[in-house]
This record gives C-alpha cells, structure tokens and sequence, in this order.
C-alpha cells in the first residue's frame, strides 16, 4: 500500500540535497565576488615624467622612486640642507657681531680721523685752539662719533641675528625644496590608490549583479530539488507511486489492472506494460485491491 512516511523521508531529503547545493553556490560566488573586489582595489603601479609607483600584491609593499633627474635634484638639495645645519651648529654670533663692527670701524676710521684733523686746523686758524669754545667744539665731534660707533655695535649685533636667520632660511628652503620634489612621486601613489578604489566601486556593483545572479541561480536550483523531492514524496504517497488503477471484475474477482508510472518503473525495471496485483489465499493466487507501495507481483 502507498507509505507516506517514506514520501515524506524522501522528499525531505531530496529538498535538503537541493539546499545544500543552492547554499554552495551562494557561498562559491559571495567568495568570488569579495576576491574580485578585493584585486580591484588594490592600488595599481603608475609611471610619468616624475618618477614611479609601484605596488607588489604578494608582498603588499609599495615602492616611491623619483625619475633620475629628479633623483640628483632631491640628493643635492638635502645634501646641501646638511651642510648648512652643521655651518649653523658651528656658527658664533658673538664672533660674527666683533668682526662685522670691527669692519664698520675700520671703513669709518680714515674719515673719522679726517674729521678730527680738519676740526684742529679749523680752531688754529681761528685761534681758538686751547681755549673753552675750542674745547666745547672738540668735544661735540668726539661724541658725535661716539655715537656713531654705538650705532656700528647695535647694527654689528642685529647682522649678527641676521645671519643666523639667513642661515636657517638657507637650510629650511632646501629641506622645503627636497621634499616638494619627494612628494612628486607621493602624487602617483595617490593616482594609484585612486585607480585601485574607482575600480573597486565598479567590481563591486558588478559582484553585486554576479552575487545576485548567483543568488537567483541557486533559488531555482533548490525550487529544481524541491520539485523533484515534491513528486517523489507525492509518488510514494500515491498508489503504486502514481500509476494508473484501471478496476475489473471477471469470473467472479475483482481487482486493478496496473498501469506502471515512470516513478514506478524507476524502482520496478522489471514489470510489465501492465500487470493484475494479486494475493495468495488458500494457495492460489487471487486478483486484489491492494495499493501498496510496490504491489504484490506474481
């Protein structure tokens, strides 16, 4: 007779077969999906006038070079910051301020001393050399150029200030120069991280459409599984697995004349075009009703 318990075991594991297939491919193509988007957004190796970008995905380290030209720029331009750091290190500017006053006083003195000269020949023509207005004039020159001198020491000191900022602005305007040339190649880098990341929006939203058709296909494989799973169950629950039960009676019997589904002959391949179920009473077979899963063939 049909059994519905085994419909129901088969179907189940049929549908389960088919569910687990639809999980594998979701599984397959979301792996596929996230290693082609991760490839896509690796930086990508990029070259021009300046230099190169270079990217190793094995290795995932990435290479900054300058062009030649630029190379020898950047290497002299640091090494010339160097230098001046350690002129700076070395530099006094109390020595700096004695000498730079020392040469004002020198290019002052001939004149000064003219000065002087001029004044005492002045007073003897005049003949107020020694005398108080004589003395009081001398004394104005001497301190006029007292101040002068003062002015040479003040001017000594802020040169001396001067030059170390000069200096300073020597060496940061070739470490600021050598690293606006290093940073040529930096911009490549960005080009590079640029082309990895626009490639990885594109990939994505392409994996996405991949993903979902990955998706659609493994709901229609599992509906595939579930259908087949549907009619196995259906056919073990139906007599003889869904043949057709044509009723006779003849000779005083009555019973089915079978025809055998596909279902049935899948799990018959040895019955006929159609056959009588019978049963044995008294040693004799005899025509039944009998619905039974396989039938009792004789």
């Amino acid at each position: 007779m049909a059994d519905p318990v085994v419909g129901t075991i088969a179907s189940a594991a049929i549908g389960a077969r088919g569910a687990k297939k639809s999980a594998q491919i979701q599984a397959d193509a979301a792996d596929r999906a996230a290693e082609l988007q991760y490839q896509a957004t690796l930086p990508k190796s990029v070259s021009g006038v300046f230099g190169d970008f270079t990217y190793d995905d094995e290795s995932q380290l990435a290479n900054i070079s300058l062009s030649p030209e630029l190379q020898k720029i950047y290497d002299a331009r640091l090494a010339r910051s160097q230098e001046q750091s350690e002129l700076i290190k070395a530099y006094d500017p109390n020595a700096y301020q004695q000498e730079f006053y020392e040469e004002q006083k020198a290019l002052a003195a001939r004149d000064e001393e003219q000065q002087r000269l001029d004044l005492e020949n002045r007073l003897r023509r005049q003949g107020l050399l020694g005398s108080t207005t004589g003395a009081l004039r001398t004394r104005s020159l001497y301190e006029s150029q007292d101040i002068k001198d003062l002015r040479r020491r003040a001017e000594a000191r802020n040169a001396a200030r001067e030059q170390l900022t000069f200096m300073r602005g020597l060496e940061g305007g070739d470490i600021t120069s050598a690293s606006a040339i290093g940073s040529l190649g930096s911009d490549y880098a960005n080009i590079g991280r640029g082309i990895g990341s626009n490639l990885g929006a594109a990939v994505q939203s392409g994996a996405a459409n991949q993903f979902a058709a990955a998706q659609n296909a493994a709901d229609a494989t599992a509906a595939f599984w579930n259908k087949i799973g549907t009619g196995v169950g259906n056919s073990f629950s139906q007599p003889y697995m869904g043949s057709t039960m044509t009723p006779f009676t003849q000779g005083g019997y009555s019973g089915n004349v079978v025809t055998p589904s596909a279902t049935y002959r899948a799990f018959n391949p040895n019955v006929g075009a159609s056959f009588v179920p019978v049963q044995m009473q008294g040693g004799v077979p005899v025509p039944t009703n009998n619905t039974g899963m396989f039938g009792n063939i004789f």
